[in-house]
């Protein structure tokens, strides 16, 4: 397999290589995996999915479904499976974009009554819907976006599993009036009984809703200037810990650090790194035997893939990175020399026989040369 180098928690010793196993055939470089399932399963879109298992046990998928990177008008989707990841039905927008504006930045879960929630960002000034810039353009085109500004992050909740929604006020800062917060990753459950959820702009923060997700205050500050894309996961003895995405400072180059919450997410404290540069960002995920899953993307130079580690209940000691899916490059543009990459962002969710099932997206692999998003249905292979 793979060598994928890696950080240590405490110590931060930089090692190389991942975990030992058998190759599983003479072509692929994968560990040996109990069950492997790989899909290609939302076609044309860059993605950025988000996966909820509903209280029926399907499985609902948050979606920005263009081929670009909120370049144009549009909202996000809710994609479902009913058949645990194989095949997806579009089913829905929880909250509708307006004019010239998107709705593309997500977040979601379910509150304890087993309703749907999503928040969903967005930008104005955007082009009609379809636009792309210049295909000779090998940079992010921001200068067609001059002055844009985020939309900040509205509420939005289904009561039937995602086929009609009733969208609420957008949430602000009551500290700083044009702030403009965008949410990210999961809203859970507290022991409080409040959900939370990470939006960040310059600084990322910690909300938490106590009427199931109409609205919601600001708790605790995670991290300071330098830190964006944030996930968190409630762990089995009260603490909550977060995986965040660091911005490109010289010490810290777009990897993920490790925070800690003993109140509720009243106060953080950063504890370690978990990745090395380009490796972000990340999604936490709770395994049937207490253990903490870590999926993230890697965007290293020769080395484009989804990878995991596996950390203890109290999510302090991990296991070497191992390889999940081989994005191949992650391009569309096979024949050009300095190709334009893109693609990671996982998801995983549990089902009830223990499958694993893990959505990312890429703009191409070798045998299908468009953005979509790709499913992987899986079992850890054992130590």
């Amino acid at each position: 397999m793979k060598s994928l180098p890696f950080l240590m928690s405490a110590a931060a010793v930089i090692l190389a290589g991942a975990a030992s196993a058998v190759a599983a055939t003479a072509e692929s470089a994968l560990p040996r995996f109990p069950l492997y399932e790989r899909y290609i399963a939302i076609d044309g879109s860059c993605g950025w999915p988000l996966l909820i298992t509903l209280a029926n046990r399907d499985i609902a998928c948050y979606i920005w479904p263009d081929t670009s990177h909120g370049y144009s008008e549009g909202a996000v989707e809710c994609w479902v499976s009913q058949d645990q990841g194989r095949t997806w039905q579009r089913r829905s927008v929880p909250v509708p974009n307006e004019p010239t504006t998107n709705r593309m930045n997500h977040a979601g879960g379910l509150a304890a009554d087993g309703s749907l929630i999503a928040l969903v960002s967005g930008w104005d000034n955007r082009k009609p819907k379809g636009w792309m810039p210049d295909p000779s353009d090998k940079s992010r085109p921001l200068t067609h976006f001059a002055g844009a500004h985020t939309r900040r992050a509205r509420p939005a909740i289904s009561t039937d599993s995602g086929l009609t929604w009733k969208q609420f006020p957008e949430v602000t800062d009551p500290e700083d009036a044009d702030r403009r917060p965008t949410a990210y990753g999961r809203v859970q459950s507290l022991p409080d009984g409040q959900l939370g959820v990470m939006l960040y702009s310059a600084v990322v923060d910690f909300y938490t809703s106590a009427d199931g997700g109409m609205t919601w205050q600001k708790r605790g500050r995670v991290s300071g200037e330098g830190h964006n894309e944030t996930t968190w996961i409630r762990l089995a003895n009260g603490d909550l810990f977060a995986a965040s995405r660091t911005g490109e400072t010289n010490d810290a180059f777009m990897l993920l650090q490790g925070y800690r919450s003993k109140d509720n997410g009243a106060t953080w404290t950063l504890e370690h790194n978990l990745t090395l540069p380009r490796q972000h960002p990340a999604d936490l995920t709770g395994l049937p035997d207490g253990r903490i899953l870590l999926t993230y993307g890697v965007r290293n130079e020769g080395n484009w893939s989804i990878a995991y580690r596996v950390g203890d209940a109290e999510a302090r000691n991990w296991s070497p990175p191992v390889e999940l899916v081989d994005l191949e490059g992650s391009t569309d543009q096979r024949s050009d020399p300095f190709p334009i990459r893109d693609g990671g962002y996982p998801s995983t969710v549990v089902m009830p026989d223990g499958v694993l099932v893990t959505a990312y997206y890429t703009r191409g692999v070798m045998a299908h040369h468009r953005y979509h998003v790709g499913v992987v249905r899986w079992k850890i292979p054992p130590p």
